[in-house]
């Protein structure tokens, strides 16, 4: 799973982790804008995110039906 972030110092769009480190099911994604040097850490909790993407899948799936 790859995400990427925004940068909410200069608003640059499209960030990936600059480090990444998965703690059971928690996943802490590092980032350090390239345009203005801010830098942050987003912590997820990867068990929401499977919830996400399997209830997505199922919505296209009845749609192409």
């Amino acid at each position: 799973m790859s995400f990427t972030d925004s940068c909410s110092s200069c608003l640059a769009r499209g960030i990936a982790p600059a480090d990444t480190r998965t703690r059971g099911d928690r996943r802490v994604d590092g980032y350090r804008c390239p345009h203005c040097g801010h830098t942050w850490a987003v912590t997820r909790d990867l068990t929401a995110y499977s919830d996400i993407h399997a209830r997505r899948a199922h919505h296209h799936a009845r749609k192409a039906a």
